[in-house]
């Protein structure tokens, strides 16, 4: 991809401030650039996939981090597009199953076979985590904070809202109304899978929210992940 003047204005700027130590200099450029340079593909839509790492799916929380640093410069036209088509494809996402964390380019089934229950073919890998819905609505904010722009929040915010909001209130009462079940038959390390029939460890109402996953993708112990809840609440407001 090119890269945006004000991007190059931005490295030049902390190159500068990094004057006499070419090994800094070299790696804060190579880490700045990494997202620009090898994670982001336009899609058709015009909305952009992040690709995570070298697995070839797109995390809602890695993708918000792997551009948040872009944020200061999103008045440039340019970036702005970029972070936008970010947002716009991790909400899709979300409305296409607010449960899943890592989601496919396309509907092409790729990703974790043999889950039960058996995931959507947009669907990357299904292991829900509280965190993944609080990073886009964060992304968002940040953007709107640095441009002011609200046309992205008009369009679309208010129906991903009521999505991630439904989910959240359902997991309040995980045992009662929720039908979100993961389980990995045969797992090879026992935090990638959730048992007592993909259910967890049973859990009462108390207010908070049931997270199946914790961010490093590794299964719960226990429901109520306190960090999480805190990173909703801040969301929620």
């Amino acid at each position: 991809m090119n890269i945006p003047k004000a991007m190059s204005d931005r490295i030049e700027y902390y190159l500068g401030k990094l004057e006499g130590n070419p090994k800094l200099q070299q790696l804060y450029k190579n880490c700045f650039l990494s997202t620009w340079n090898t994670a982001l593909q336009k899609c058709d839509d015009g909305t952009y996939f992040v690709l995570t790492g070298d697995i070839p799916a797109m995390w809602l929380r890695d993708s918000a981090a792997q551009v948040t640093h872009y944020i200061p410069l999103a008045n440039d036209p340019e970036v702005a597009d970029v972070i936008e088509g970010v947002i716009r494809r991790q909400l899709m996402y979300i409305e296409i199953d607010p449960y899943a964390n890592s989601f496919n380019i396309e509907a092409n089934d790729k990703g974790h076979v043999g889950d039960i229950p058996p995931k959507g073919p947009w669907v990357w890998e299904r292991k829900y985590e509280v965190d993944s819905l609080c990073y886009p609505i964060r992304l968002m904010y940040l953007y709107w904070k640095a441009t002011g722009k609200t046309e992205l929040i008009k369009d679309t915010l208010e129906q991903s809202a009521k999505t991630i909001l439904n989910v959240w209130e359902i997991e309040q009462h995980h045992f009662e109304k929720s039908e979100y079940r993961f389980t990995r038959p045969n797992a090879r390390k026992a935090w990638s899978t959730i048992h007592n029939n993909g259910m967890g460890n049973p859990v009462v109402y108390t207010g908070m929210t049931w997270s199946g996953f914790r961010p490093s993708d590794d299964g719960c112990e226990y429901g109520y992940l306190t960090a999480s809840e805190m990173f909703a609440v801040v969301g929620l407001k």
